[in-house]
This record gives C-alpha cells, structure tokens and sequence, in this order.
C-alpha cells in the first residue's frame, strides 16, 4: 500500500461537505498516527521504506475514512445540512454585504489610497499655487 496523501485526504473532506475544524483536525490527527506507526514499525526493526508501507496498511484507506464521516451528519457544515435554506441565507447575505465591498476594499488598500490621496491633495495645491501666481500677475502687473 502507497503513503497516504493527507492533502488530498483534505480536499476532499471538504468537498464532501465536512467542516474545516473537524477536517483539519482529523488529518492532524491521522498524520501524527501514522507517523507513530511508523516509528513504531522502525522501532520493531523494520527499514523506513517498509515501515512506511506497514503504518499505510495498518492505517487503511483514505476512501474509507472518507465515506465514515461523509456518512456522520453533524460534522458537515450547516450549509450541507440544510440546503434548502443555504439557497436562501447565501444571495441575501452577499446582497447584503454588497454595498459593504468598497469599504473593505478601502480597508484592504489603504496604502493604496492614501498615496493616491496625497498625490491629489499635492496636484491641487501646486494648481492652487499657480492660479494664484497668475491672479497677483493680473493684479500687480
């Protein structure tokens, strides 16, 4: 048996509807068995290669790990559990968040924004200056 892929063991969980916390969780956990049974296969004698391959079989297959808890309802999110109503809670929540975007997007490039508004703020002061210095030549001259 080959060493189970915990990324795509990851993928997925949460394509299956398993929530983020129950699927990081389990992958850490089934990451950190199988290192043990691999120190404990190295511990017995065995070489890395061969450990490898026992820990992978004494763990057992990544699908049946995936149907276990595809199957267990409470560790999907609320969204696969109640579809009909994520049809709904989903457009009203981003119609609602919409007018918010430019805010964060603000928020996000403020940087951004405050050169662009100094920038501003320069090249008006420099026109204001000038339109000045052609008002006192009108005046004065």
């Amino acid at each position: 048996m080959r060493e189970p892929d915990f990324n795509a063991l990851a993928t997925r969980l949460l394509k299956s509807g398993i929530t983020p916390y129950h699927t990081h969780r389990t992958v850490n956990e089934l990451r950190d068995h199988y290192d043990d049974l691999v120190d404990a296969a190295v511990d017995d004698g065995a070489n890395s290669k061969k450990a490898r391959r026992l820990a992978a079989t004494e763990l057992g297959t990544m699908e049946d790990f995936i149907v276990e808890m595809a199957s267990r309802r409470e560790l999907k999110t609320w969204a696969f559990r109640y579809p009909q109503l994520a049809v709904v809670v989903y457009p009203l929540a981003c119609l609602a968040v919409l007018p918010a975007m430019p805010v964060f997007a603000g928020i996000a490039h403020r940087t951004t924004l405050m050169r662009w508004g100094v920038s501003l703020l320069g090249a008006g002061l420099v026109t204001a200056l000038m339109m000045l210095v052609m008002q006192l030549s009108i005046i004065l001259g």
